[in-house]
């Protein structure tokens, strides 16, 4: 047998106590290591920086307990009697509000098993138990109110939400079952034949529970439907949110039968509410993408995710196809359930064609490398990060789209994206234990068995170039067009992007090739004044407003408290053509609704 034991020993301290029990562990000595990185947030987190007092004993002997590596416990067991179990024990400090970690206070805990739980290497489990228990001492008796929310496997005595005994088929799938602590809120729907639970930490004053429960319901039956248009199936047997609102914070992880979530309370909608506001429109947003994930990465994925290590990096150079693609969905079918309107949704498509249009990235970086490159630079953003690194996210949900329009507007409609994903979705399903994952070969190929269409070389210069695409001729097919875009006037005339402080304007980017990089601006310089005018939060685009290309300009500024000064001749006003405007043709109007596989082409 194989249990792991959790428990806040210390809310205050932000600690919890871990117990691991192995009945038959590894001959002389067992290993126990912690990942280092969790499944779908691609960057080395090093959990194990926030282990600390380890302690091991074989039946009840006390053992040493070493470290080989900085993830990895060393415990001897030579001298191991028949029948003694080893136990070991550790604190984990839980400080992560993000939906990475671990987080453990007086009011509530979270915590991701990756982050805390070690895999006892060697040891053969057929299932695993997970034990959460409230803390055992008359100090914290307020956290005996609080439930269990999980994607884990209730064990007989376990009530729904209730302490006790969960378990998990194996390390792997424990992994994929964050755990939320706390007196929370749980709203339950049907979907897919299946129960769907939206687990809410904290709510606000007139909190309208009803709307999200039915746009929820709404956006998890479409998507079910979309990939099974017979059964309209969930592939979970039941399946999680776990949502914590807090007063700042925005993002989700995916998981197998759940996902953790991150919103603010402005985000909830509220019984007073007309209409969606946009706050909540995204928040709708994330539940879709997350949910789309159950289908596109936790279960078709990247052939280099199937069977891969927690412990190092694993590189994919198709991140833009599996979160680009989710990025394009996401939205989509937002629209599709009619929880937007066709300009909302163009609203929300001009916001990803506007980032990307507006940085340079996209003339340096393509697609497939900044999807390779994700560990090292979309995960550590600078100053620089608008020139050189691609978002995967959203160009390739503008690359899904322009898949999505020329496999539309050559079938005259027959076929279209969401073909394409039902084919990588029974494919999966066909290969069964045998499913080998996606490479990027196989893009191509599976577009052309769901329908019978070879854009090889379309998807090879959205992806493998930093060609410029034309959008707007891609995207005509279905009734989109592209305008001008208004952009910030710093931007316009100086290339720079930042924020106005009392202090002065304050340079976060200095744009590719445009004035401020010609003159020698720098990220972090702080710009106190224009032709002797000092630079003020309600006074910096009144000075801008009186300049056109032709003007000269005198331009001051601190760098590190030294003061800089540059001339600058305007050229040309910076403009891009990035708002989308919607006004289907009879493929748009198609587009616009179909998902489940069964509407027929205009």
């Amino acid at each position: 047998m194989l249990r792991y034991d959790i428990s806040p020993l210390d809310p205050e301290a932000h600690l919890f106590i871990v117990g691991i029990t192995i009945d038959e562990p590894t001959p002389q000595e067992q290993f126990l290591r912690l990942p280092s990185w969790i499944a779908g947030s691609y960057l080395i987190r090093d959990f194990s920086s926030n282990i600390q007092c380890a302690k091991a004993f074989l039946g009840a002997r006390e053992v040493p307990v070493s470290k080989t590596d900085k993830c990895t416990w060393r415990v001897p067991t030579s001298g191991r009697q028949e029948h003694e179990a080893l136990r070991f024990f550790y604190q984990v400090w839980a400080f992560d509000t993000s939906v990475r970690g671990n987080y453990l206070d007086n009011c509530r805990g979270f915590f991701n098993p990756g982050a805390c739980f070690m895999e006892a290497l060697g040891v053969e489990a057929n299932k695993i138990l997970v034990n959460i228990t409230p803390p055992e001492d008359d100090l914290h008796t307020s956290s005996f109110s609080w439930k269990v929310a999980t994607g884990l496997k209730r064990c007989k005595g376990t009530e729904r939400f209730g302490w006790g005994m969960y378990e998990a088929a194996d390390f792997k799938h424990l992994l994929d079952c964050p755990v939320e602590l706390s007196d929370f809120t749980a709203l339950s729907f049907h979907a897919g034949g299946v129960r769907h639970n939206i687990i809410l930490n904290d709510t606000n004053a007139n909190f309208d529970a009803d709307r999200l429960v039915h746009d929820v319901k709404t956006i998890c039956e479409a998507q079910c439907a979309f990939f099974e248009p017979d059964s309209r199936r969930c592939p979970a047997s039941e399946y999680t949110f776990l949502l914590n609102v807090a007063a700042a914070g925005f993002g989700g992880l995916e998981h197998a039968n759940s996902t953790a979530l991150a919103c603010s309370r402005n985000m909830l909608p509220c019984t007073h509410d007309e209409k969606p506001t946009k706050n909540y429109i995204k928040l709708l947003g994330l539940f879709s993408h997350e949910y789309f994930h159950t289908w596109f990465v936790k279960r078709i994925k990247p052939a280099e995710f199937v069977d891969c290590s927690f412990d190092v990096e694993i590189n994919t150079p198709l991140l833009w196809l599996f979160e680009g693609f989710t990025s394009y969905y996401d939205n989509l079918f937002l629209r599709r359930v009619d929880i937007l309107d066709n300009e909302a949704y163009a609203a929300l498509l001009s916001e990803d064609v506007k980032y990307v249009l507006s940085n340079a990235a996209r003339r340096v970086q393509t697609l497939s490398e900044a999807s390779f490159d994700a560990w090292i630079k979309y995960y550590r953003p600078s100053s620089n990060t608008a020139n050189a690194h691609v978002s995967y996210y959203r160009q390739g949900a503008l690359a899904a789209l322009s898949l999505d329009a020329a496999i539309r507007s050559k079938s005259r409609g027959a076929k279209s994206l969401d073909d394409v994903m039902r084919q990588f979705w029974n494919e999966f399903k066909e290969a069964g234990a045998d499913y080998g994952g996606v490479v990027s070969d196989d893009v191509a190929e599976t577009v052309e068995r769901a329908t019978g269409l070879d854009i090889t070389d379309l998807i090879t210069k959205l992806t493998e170039t930093t060609q410029e695409i034309d959008y707007a001729r891609l995207w005509k097919p279905l009734g989109l067009s592209l305008s001008e875009t208004p952009l910030p006037r710093e931007r316009q005339l100086l290339g720079v992007s930042g924020k106005a402080t009392e202090a002065g304007f304050v340079v976060k980017t200095v744009h590719e090739a445009e004035a401020g990089q010609w003159i020698g601006i720098s990220p972090g310089d702080i710009l106190i004044a224009i032709d002797g005018t000092r630079i003020k939060p309600d006074t910096f685009e009144d000075i801008l407003s009186r300049y056109r290309a032709g003007d000269e300009m005198l331009i001051h500024a601190f760098r590190d408290d030294a003061l800089m000064a540059w001339s600058l001749l305007l050229g040309q006003e910076k403009r891009i053509s990035a708002t989308v405007k919607i006004k289907p043709t009879a493929l748009g109007r198609q587009w616009l609704s179909s998902s489940d596989g069964k509407t027929k082409p205009q």
